[in-house]
């Protein structure tokens, strides 16, 4: 049942909205849903021009609702916001956990001054990010490819394969030209690339995904219910006798579709319906945790280094679960085999 609440008119009446329906989502995404809900209105509290803002803002509010009315794909997506594979806090942990450490002795220290003079250049922003780091994440995400990624990494990653090394007269290209030929290529490489999350939040990531964190995780926070107006204004109306005259029937109808239920929170005019919203489902317990959780943990890298070899290693989220133990009403049915199931 798609919810029947109007949309607020003052702008800090359409903010403390948008705190209440954050207040509904799944504790794995509400902390940061909510840090952005704050910062955006903060940034936008002083422009000269909030209409368009505004209007965003109202866009915002619909999504989510529909997320919290069950709404998969738009749940999904604003896991994926909290956990950085897509949006702010994507970029915010590509710059963290791809970033090139700084040297720990003087000689890697004079390397890395000796690739700014050979052939001497100013230094720019490629030089403060790890290309091992990028290479290992994006080799590692190509043979992660086809299960449900939200991005699709390029098949070549490698430089020297796509740079050229001379132009269309066959001459050399100069050293500045094909440092600005690298940069393109890693602009494009980390338009595509899942940054690593670090150790300890992989993890917990994992734990969330098995089941095993605190039933808090798994459970959606009950909704409060929706206060009725004292006063109902016909002048608040979305169609009037005017809109029937001079729009199109399916521009009105819209808005009451299966696909757009969810957003709109229409109600339909004819009683028998058009039947259940596209999308939306029963978020329980186990929706939660393999629709959701486990597609996150897919989606979420963890980077390593070998401090023998200085080799980077990727390590994916993992599906896969062991096993149960069979019960004791069903031990019969293996007696007289071993453990591999051959014959005793």
């Amino acid at each position: 049942m798609p919810l029947q609440i109007p949309h607020p008119n003052s702008p800090r009446h359409l903010y403390r909205h948008l705190l209440r329906e954050a207040t509904y989502l799944p504790l794995l995404c509400r902390p940061w849903i909510t840090e952005r809900i704050q910062a955006r209105f903060r940034d936008c509290n002083e422009k000269p021009d909030p209409k368009p803002y505004i209007k965003d803002a109202h866009h915002y509010l619909r999504y989510l609702r529909s997320a919290n009315t069950g709404h998969v794909n738009r749940m999904l997506r604003l896991c994926y916001l909290a956990t950085g594979r897509v949006g702010k806090r994507r970029r915010i942990l590509g710059r963290t956990e791809l970033a090139s450490s700084p040297p720990s002795n003087s000689d890697k220290l004079e390397e890395r001054v000796a690739l700014i003079k050979d052939p001497p250049r100013e230094p720019d922003w490629l030089d403060n990010w790890s290309v091992g780091k990028i290479m290992a994440v994006a080799a590692s995400q190509i043979q992660q490819q086809g299960k449900n990624l939200p991005f699709s990494m390029r098949r070549t990653i490698d430089p020297k394969r796509v740079i050229p090394k001379e132009n269309c007269f066959g001459r050399p290209l100069t050293a500045k030209l094909v440092r600005n030929k690298l940069k393109k290529h890693w602009v494009a490489t980390l338009r595509q690339l899942l940054p690593p999350m670090p150790r300890g939040e992989w993890e917990q990531l994992g734990t969330i995904a098995r089941g095993e964190a605190d039933a808090q995780y798994y459970q959606m926070p009950p909704r409060r219910k929706v206060a009725q107006p004292l006063l109902i204004d016909d002048s608040t109306r979305k169609s009037t006798w005017t809109d029937f005259v001079t729009k199109p029937i399916r521009a009105l109808e819209r808005g009451n579709s299966r696909k757009m239920k969810s957003l709109s929170g229409r109600e339909d005019e004819d009683p028998r319906g058009h039947g259940r919203p596209i999308g939306v489902k029963v978020l329980s317990r186990r929706r939660l945790r393999r629709i959701l959780y486990v597609g996150v943990w897919q989606a979420s890298p963890t980077i390593e280094e070998n401090p023998r070899s200085g080799k980077w290693s990727v390590t994916w989220g993992n599906s896969e679960r062991p096993l149960a133990r069979p019960k004791k009403k069903h031990l019969q049915f293996f007696q007289g085999i071993d453990k591999t199931g051959a014959p005793i």
